[in-house]
């Protein structure tokens, strides 16, 4: 475990460069991607977003002789996003007659080099300007969207009546002939929503007709700020959310302790333990968290200390919310006092998993939208994190198996069913634990507003409270507690000794109780097995398979 602390530690300080927070920096070299997601983020009433490119350079051919379009676009909302997925032969930046809320930036190298604007949908009217300045000082230069006759009868107006960061934003050429443009926006109450912006390249999709893939250079900087916080409109009030519970977490946590310190030390398993160090680093994990979140909130990039503290006590609690889960799931401590070989197996898969699971997530947070690799840790992490829910349901399964058919088949019968009536609350608390943090986050982020996506981590983190406190007050060690009394009648039989999920060779193979008659035998005089010396020589000359028989008459 040290070592797997040393490592991520080793990880995160070498993604230093990448922790920017909502202030993204991006460079990427020789890129030939159709679609980039640069950014998302949601925008209450007077936020700002800033954005300036620079050294993008492009082929000489598509200089020369352009086809093609490339740009970016501002949407609001996930269609274009979404399209991007969905239709993956239509370059998007060419849907401009799609009436979507956007506003699609298209180059025009021709001299003067420009950025030309279309604006679509409901998002006509959005101001732009060279800078974020120009906001705070009120002398924003837009004039107002096209009207009518220029809509109609665009033929009518020349290229030279367009108006500077209505219609188009001018692109500055240094003597490398690398381009550099920057603008800015605000946006007011019609306007607020969930943004997106990507870019596009639409030189590499084969309905141009282009042989090469085009690839490019640049270098993004992208500033997004809501009234008071670098967070998006939904996370704000994530920070005070995870502190709230790391305090619920933090009482849980000596409520347990003093449970423990109260109860009679043979009653306390090792599985009580596990769950303590458990809860103890969910607190810190959850307030590392809340304060990781408080330093991009307020300075638009973490704190690489509470980062780094952060996932190390994130990464612990993963790995050891799921071995609890797989030690409470299969018995350990409670009615057998080993693992068997498949439970060692499936300690030595999910482990390891979980660990690459927590270090993908920590990747992804730590890398921008816009990076290849971004996508592929991303991903992982999904498939890992699926991979290892499955992998603890499955001894729940196997556990359910063999104690129902160990009541029709042994002789405990009684003791199976209470077993199986005890851990099937268990079973159904982990099911619906995993429902809830993974199926249902998942659907209420889709139906929520933008402004109100952290009600999503409070349905997580109240799940995981609700489940921390359910398993915590089934295996409390108190005397009266049937979780216990399974280990007290286990213990006073020698069949404990075999595990409940070893192979099923005995499976349906019942014992039948042995009846020993030898003291009722050696109190009657005269009969064989008795006292009588003579009987007993006479005893001794039987064959032992007549001697069992004349027994078994008796």
């Amino acid at each position: 475990m040290l070592v797997l602390v040393v490592v991520s530690s080793f990880l995160l300080i070498s993604l230093d460069s990448l922790v920017q927070g909502k202030i993204h920096y991006l460079s990427l070299q020789s890129d030939a991607r159709r679609n980039i997601l640069l950014t998302k983020f949601g925008y209450d009433v007077n936020g700002t977003f800033d954005f300036r490119l620079t050294h993008f350079t492009v082929p000489e051919p598509v200089l020369e002789k352009p086809f093609g379009d490339i740009g970016f676009t501002l949407s609001r909302g996930n269609a274009i996003l979404e399209g991007t997925r969905s239709n993956p032969h239509v370059c998007q930046l060419q849907q401009a007659d799609q009436n979507l809320d956007a506003l699609f930036f298209k180059f025009d190298f021709n001299d003067p080099a420009r950025l030309i604007i279309n604006r679509t949908g409901g998002i006509q009217s959005i101001s732009l300007c060279h800078s974020i300045s120009c906001f705070y000082e009120e002398i924003v230069t837009t004039t107002p969207a096209p009207g009518f006759m220029e809509k109609a009868f665009p033929a009518l107006f020349k290229k030279d009546s367009l108006v500077a960061y209505r219609d188009y934003i001018p692109l500055e050429k240094n003597d490398k002939g690398e381009y550099s443009v920057q603008f800015a926006t605000r946006f007011n109450f019609e306007e607020r929503g969930l943004y997106t912006f990507m870019y596009h390249n639409c030189f590499n999709y084969r309905a141009q007709g282009y042989s090469d893939r085009v690839a490019v250079d640049f270098t993004v900087n992208i500033t997004e700020w809501n009234v008071d916080s670098y967070l998006s409109a939904g996370e704000i009030p994530k920070p005070q959310l995870y502190l709230y519970f790391a305090f619920l977490f933090m009482l849980a946590t000596f409520m347990w302790i003093n449970t423990l310190c109260k109860s009679e030390s043979k009653n306390v398993y090792r599985v009580h333990r596990l769950m303590t160090a458990l809860v103890f680093l969910k607190t810190l994990s959850l307030f590392f968290h809340g304060i990781n979140y408080y330093f991009v909130g307020t300075y638009g990039h973490q704190k690489e200390i509470w980062a780094v503290v952060y996932y190390i006590t994130h990464l612990l609690k993963g790995a050891l919310l799921f071995g609890t889960i797989i030690l409470i799931g299969t018995g350990y401590t409670f009615f057998k006092n080993f693992l068997s070989d498949r439970d060692r197996n499936l300690f030595m898969i999910i482990l390891p998993l979980q660990v690459v699971d927590n270090i993908a997530m920590i990747i992804i947070e730590e890398s921008e939208f816009a990076e290849q690799r971004y996508y592929f840790w991303f991903e992982i992490f999904i498939f890992l994190d699926l991979v290892c829910c499955m992998a603890i349901i499955f001894p729940v399964v196997w556990s359910m198996r063999h104690l129902q058919d160990g009541a029709r088949t042994d002789g405990k019968a009684a003791f199976n069913l209470e077993k199986l009536r005890l851990f099937r609350h268990f079973y159904v608390i982990v099911i619906s634990y995993i429902y809830l943090t993974r199926v249902s986050k998942f659907l209420v982020e889709i139906v929520l507003p933008f402004n109100s996506s952290w009600i999503s981590e409070l349905i997580v983190e109240s799940s995981t409270f609700v489940f921390f406190c359910l398993v915590g007050y089934q295996f409390r060690p108190v005397k009266q507690n049937p979780y216990l009394k399974l280990s007290q009648d286990s213990d006073e039989d020698e069949e404990a000794a075999v595990a409940l999920t070893k192979n099923g060779i005995f499976e349906n193979v019942s014992r039948v109780q042995r009846i020993t008659m030898q003291d009722e035998i050696d109190d009657i005089p005269g009969t064989i097995g008795g006292r009588d010396s003579s009987d007993d020589e006479d005893a001794t000359l039987l064959p032992k398979t007549g001697r069992d028989m004349a027994l078994s008459t008796l």
